[in-house]
């Protein structure tokens, strides 16, 4: 008898060492690198999508300054920006696990509801890329989208003479990023005299791209230039007009690298470059500075520059090294 009950008590004190190790040791649900055990804050950031070099960037800068910063970081991301419903389930899901701080880059207004609930928990909330009308985010940290497409669409505008006609790409209807931008090649165009005869959406989408530009091609044949409202859309007109053996300058918006090195290479015209790197990056930075207690500013800019054939070069390196391409 006393040699079971000895058993017994062995057996016991066992499983409660091996129960306390795995908790020790197993990644926690709150964190990639070990959750609130270790003491260390919780950063999540969360992308509208994964399926671009755009995104990939903005990745990359959120993990270099996981690293930097020295905390939990988890990172998600929809598998395309397109797909509201999943960035929603992905926000909700990380909900429960109620990280110290939340960097979201939305997709649409639709986010908003949910991203009031991690306000609501005492959870600060700072928006990367997208801006939303919210009074409670913490912080917007990216470009003016409204000048950056004033900036486009002032360049393109050199390329051209007043009366001519252009076409433009949009966006994923409703979003706010793409409204802006168009917004702001609308007000350059109107201020130089020059028509938008086309303003279509093709969902920041290649190949959306290029049966959009197709369709507007056909229908109008005059166009003498082409606003995209992001390098995507950009290279996928670039395939209509070359295929058609057109000479029309093209502008898009972002910077990634297959934009740069056909600008580079006499391709696309040129492209206003923001830096998704630092969007990601400097997301979490201030994510941190709230989790102890600094005050940040409301809107943090980060700054676009317009790459042409002259400067795109540079730029095509340093996106080459932060992708290790």
């Amino acid at each position: 008898m006393k040699l079971l009950k000895y058993r017994f008590v062995t057996l016991l004190t066992v499983l409660i060492v091996i129960a306390g190790c795995s908790g020790q040791n197993g990644a926690s649900a709150t964190g990639e690198n070990g959750g609130k055990a270790n003491g260390k804050p919780n950063i999540a950031v969360v992308l509208k999508g994964s399926d671009q070099e755009y995104f990939k960037l903005a990745e990359q800068g959120a993990k270099q300054a996981f690293e930097d910063f020295d905390v939990n970081g988890t990172f998600l991301a929809a598998s395309t920006q397109t797909n509201t419903t999943e960035i929603i389930n992905i926000l909700e899901d990380l909900l429960i696990e109620e990280p110290d701080a939340l960097v979201a880059m939305p997709s649409t207004e639709e986010q908003t509801p949910v991203l009031k609930r991690y306000h609501e928990k005492g959870i600060p909330v700072l928006l990367i890329d997208t801006d939303l009308d919210w009074d409670d985010k913490t912080t917007y940290i990216g470009t003016n989208n409204y000048t950056a497409g004033q900036k486009a669409g002032n360049f393109l505008a050199s390329e051209l003479s007043e009366g001519d006609e252009i076409a433009v790409l949009e966006g994923v209807s409703g979003a706010a990023v793409s409204e802006e931008r168009v917004k702001g090649v609308e007000d350059a165009m109107e201020e130089e005299g020059i028509k938008i005869v086309a303003s279509l959406a093709a969902d920041f989408d290649r190949v959306k791209a290029v049966t959009t530009m197709e369709n507007i091609l056909t229908a109008n044949p005059n166009i003498k230039g082409i606003f995209t409202a992001n390098d995507e859309m950009a290279m996928g007109a670039y395939e209509v007009v070359k295929s058609r053996n057109l000479d029309i300058p093209i502008i898009g918006i972002d910077g990634t690298s297959d934009a740069l090195e056909s600008i580079s290479n006499s391709g696309l015209t040129a492209t206003v470059a923001q830096s998704p790197y630092q969007m990601g990056y400097q997301g979490v930075e201030n994510a941190l500075k709230v989790v102890n207690g600094e005050t940040i500013e409301k809107e943090i800019d980060i700054k676009i520059e317009v790459l042409t054939e002259e400067n795109a070069g540079d730029s095509l390196v340093e996106i080459n090294t932060i992708l290790s391409k």
